[in-house]
Formats: C-alpha cells, structure tokens, sequence
C-alpha cells in the first residue's frame, strides 16, 4: 500500500481554494510538499540540495541530473499552467456529479472538446490507489448491464450491452464502500477472480442464485445466496447493488448524457468509486487533496500527452 506523510493540508471551500492556487509560484509550492513531503531527494543519487533552472527544473548539485516537478504524472509534459490543472482537479473531486468535457472545456476556455476529454480520462485514472484495502464484513455482489435499448435477449446474455459486477459493503442498513468493475462475462471464474481481488477473505458475500457464484461455497467466504424467486419480498434481494446500479446509470444518463464507448466506462466507473467511497468526508477539499496525491505518487508517464 502506497503510504502519504504529508500532513493533511487542503484548502476547505471554493472562496479558500481560489486565495490559495491563483499563482503558478502556489501550485507549485503544493505539487513539492506532495511530490517530495521530506524535501526534494535526487532520485539519482539521493542528494538533498538543489537548485532551479529557468526552465523551472530541479537540478542537483551534486550528480546535475534534471528533475521535473510533473515528471511522472499526469501533467507530464503539460504546456498549460498549472493553475489550469488544478481548478480541473478542484472541480473534478469537489462537485457532486463530477464534471464532463463540455463543461470543462467551458470552464477552462481550452481550445478543444479533446483537451478537456483526455484531461478528465487522466484524472480518471488516478482516482484508484494501489493496494486499497479490500471490502470486508457482509458484502453484496451481483451484476447489472449497462447500455442502451437493443432487441433480444436481456440480462446476463444480453447482446450489445456492457456488463458490470458490483460489490457493496453493508453497514446495518447503510452501505459503505463499493467496487464496480467491467466484465467481458459472468462466468464462475471471472466472478472469482473479482471477488478476490476486492473481498477480504473470511467477509459474508450475499449473492443472487446464479451458478456462476458457486465457487463461494468451498471457499474462505460465508455465502449466502438468495433466489429471487424463492422470495416474496423482491426488494429485499440485493437492495445495495441494485440501489448502487441505478445510480451508476443515472449518472451515465446525467452527467454524460448516455454517450460513453464501453472500452472507456471503466474509467468512468472509477470516478464514480472514488466519489461515493468518500461522500461522507466532512470537507470537499480533502478529496482535492487525494487526488493531488495521487498524481504526484509514482506513475508512468508513458502515454500522457497534453
């Protein structure tokens, strides 16, 4: 697990926000506590010293080696100002329903819809932390499909639509964390596959009677399947996934108006996780200051382009 030692230090409201990151000088000031919490630390050689070129690098006294402070993340290479990137990072985690490429595009006053596009499908990909913790206690797990109205077979088989394996934590009768992951089937062995990746072993799984989920039955999970048509009381079968579903959906009808192509919903999935595993955080800004985290953490640049 990626450990932070910064302080939490975050601005706590729009007005705050605005003071704080007006000048390239301030954001930069942020991305260096974030990118090097103990003072800058030449990842060459191991010296402390420095000093900053007219270029704005950082180069070491003593092996001379270059170092950028958006190396390695995704402002690489980035010719916009940094003050640009960070309202884009503010309104990206501070907002409800997050915030699509129009509207950044609007916002920024950026030359094209596809600025806006990739910088948000950067974003994206920094919304997940590696080696998160998994979901653990009684856990929900189920499936839905995403996609628009097609003829022919519905549910697990449907043709032409995406499918989505969810799992929610159930706290009494509130929910807790989530993960939602795109799947190209339902079979036992992708089912496992997430399951594991995402449930703590020993955790209580509720599934539904599908047979893909029999694996749980001889594993270190509790399983408890409920068949829908064993029941009378329908909306007590998996009410957290179902509830989680048609929230996905309804942001994917809200704010990107339906239109996303299924090789991207993944991202957009991610985005939607770390926004409701942190709807409780008491302060907006705290979840800017994850994000800034994230990106200054250790990526690889290949393939960001501005």
């Amino acid at each position: 697990m990626t450990d932070f030692f910064i302080d939490e230090d975050f601005p706590c409201s729009q007005v705050e926000f605005d003071k704080r990151f007006s000048t390239e000088q301030a954001c930069r000031d942020y991305l260096i506590d974030m990118k090097w919490p103990d003072g800058f630390n030449c990842p060459k050689c191991g010296h402390k010293e420095y000093w900053i070129s007219a270029k704005g690098l950082y180069i070491c006294t003593r092996c001379e080696s270059p170092h950028s402070l958006t190396a390695g993340t995704v402002m690489h290479g980035t010719k916009k100002p940094l003050t640009y990137w960070f309202k884009a990072m503010w309104w990206f985690t501070t907002r409800k329903s997050g915030v699509n490429a129009i509207n950044l595009k609007d916002l920024l006053g950026l030359g094209s819809y596809q600025t806006a596009w990739s910088w948000l499908h950067k974003l994206r990909r920094c919304t997940i932390r590696q080696g998160r913790e998994r979901l653990s206690g009684t856990v929900e797990v189920d499936e839905f499909v995403i996609g628009g109205q097609k003829p022919g077979k519905r549910g697990r088989g449907a043709d032409g639509k995406t499918i989505v394996v969810a799992a929610v934590e159930k706290k009494g009768k509130k929910l807790g964390r989530i993960r939602l992951q795109v799947v190209p089937d339902c079979s036992g062995d992708v089912l496992d596959q997430f399951v594991s990746t995402n449930v703590d072993p020993g955790s209580t799984t509720i599934t539904d009677g599908w047979k893909g989920y029999n694996f749980l039955d001889d594993s270190s999970y509790t399983h408890h399947p409920i068949v829908a048509s064993r029941t009378s009381d329908k909306d007590s079968v998996l009410p957290g996934v179902h509830l989680v579903a048609s929230l996905v959906k309804r942001l994917i009808l809200g704010t990107f108006q339906g239109r996303f192509g299924p090789e991207h919903l993944q991202s957009y999935l991610d985005e939607y996780v770390f926004r409701f595993n942190r709807r409780t955080s008491r302060n907006i800004g705290k979840k800017f200051m994850r994000m800034a985290q994230q990106i200054t953490s250790a990526m690889d640049p290949k393939g960001w382009t501005t």
